[in-house]
């Protein structure tokens, strides 16, 4: 999986999106989810782990409360970004290697990654882990039908 910085409009609901958090490495943390169309995106959030600002409200757009709401979730873009430069997830064709593990790498119809991100944010994806089901765990099995992540099996983006 590659990386391609964008703008919205340069995408369509299905797209495995992910934005880069301030101050850390490019391959240490990211945030990844599924834009699903209406600058509307679903993603899997784990634990709070700090105290937010008591006076934060929640967001006009989307009704996002980012001290409460956690899990699978539906947020706008704005909530999503939190300010920060918006990426496409780029599925090589060919395949990818990890960790000794072949597997070729089959997107699905953007319908179907939209239907598959929309049935999860009402069933839940279990227990939020930052090394065995994360953020991109949740997006990659959304997209291509496996979880996997690049942050677990030690890959660069």
């Amino acid at each position: 999986m590659g990386q391609q910085q964008t703008k919205p409009e340069e995408f369509v609901p299905g797209a495995h999106i992910y934005r880069l958090i301030p101050n850390t490495p490019i391959s240490a943390i990211i945030t990844f989810g599924i834009y699903i169309g209406d600058n509307m995106v679903i993603h899997f959030l784990g634990p709070v782990k700090k105290v937010i600002d008591p006076d934060h409200s929640e967001c006009q757009k989307c009704g996002h409360r980012p001290d409460t709401n956690r899990g699978v979730v539906k947020t706008c873009l704005d909530c999503f970004l939190v300010g920060q430069r918006l990426f496409i997830a780029q599925y090589i064709w060919s395949s990818l290697i990890f960790r000794r593990k072949q597997r070729l790498i089959h997107p699905k119809q953007p319908h179907e990654v939209v239907t598959k991100a929309n049935e999860l944010l009402k069933t839940g994806f279990g227990t939020y882990s930052l090394v065995g089901n994360n953020c991109e765990n949740f997006a990659s099995f959304c997209k291509c039908g496996f979880s996997i992540s690049g942050l677990v099996v030690g890959g660069s983006y």
